[in-house]
């Protein structure tokens, strides 16, 4: 027994049927494409707003170091490094740093700091000189360069990290000059008996002004 033949009305129906499902199959695609181009963007959005709130708990415990003179030990030596106390933070030749106020309000992060001596020793006429505002006529002075190093990680919690460095200059007693200690009649005179600034002489801390001079982000501007 033979089989009607099909109507074009049916054929009709076959060919509508295979171009809606084709039609279907490419919404579905574009669907998935802008679902995961979307999801994309959105953790690319997350990631930056981690670095920079990272980076913005950086610079807060850098500004909140380099604004008090006591931070800065002139009888240190170059290379010398004053951390805060901290038996997990290694190779610091001193740990008298407080800790800063930023330092305690960022919870899930792992924050490093140090304090280091840079070389020379003692930058001669450095030149920087006061603001307009300390009437001073000096155009430079002799100084001890530091730098302020925070490093701030959140990776354990999926968060951003970050690491910066300010430099400051801090204002040194100038060589073969001699401080005259409060309470007592005399002085100490910095220089040995070849003339060379002797930093052993110095007491703890005589740093009465700080300059920051640079700013960087290690391994994105590079000193």
């Amino acid at each position: 027994m033979k089989c009607p033949p099909k109507t074009v009305g049916e054929k009709n129906q076959g060919t509508v049927l295979i171009l809606a499902l084709v039609f279907m199959l490419m919404l579905a695609i574009i669907s998935t494409t802008a679902t995961q181009t979307a999801l994309l963007r959105l953790r690319m959005a997350g990631n930056n707003q981690f670095l920079e709130e990272a980076f913005y708990k950086a610079e807060a415990i850098s500004d909140e170091l380099s604004q008090s003179p006591d931070n800065f030990l002139l009888d240190t030596e170059v290379g010398h490094s004053n951390c805060p106390l901290d038996a997990r933070v290694l190779d610091c030749e001193l740990r008298l740093l407080p800790e800063p106020m930023a330092v305690i309000v960022s919870e899930g992060y792992e924050i490093d700091y140090r304090i280091t001596r840079q070389d020379p020793l003692v930058w001669q006429d450095f030149p920087v000189g006061d603001s307009q505002g300390t009437v001073s006529s000096k155009r430079s002075f002799d100084a001890a360069i530091f730098e302020v190093d925070v490093r701030v990680d959140g990776s354990r919690n999926r968060r951003g990290s970050a690491h910066v460095v300010q430099g400051v200059a801090v204002r040194a007693v100038p060589v073969g000059d001699v401080i005259f200690l409060p309470g007592d009649g005399g002085g100490v005179d910095l220089s040995d008996a070849d003339g060379v600034s002797d930093i052993s002489t110095l007491l703890p801390n005589r740093a009465s002004k700080v300059y920051r001079t640079y700013w960087r982000e290690p391994g994105i501007d590079p000193l």
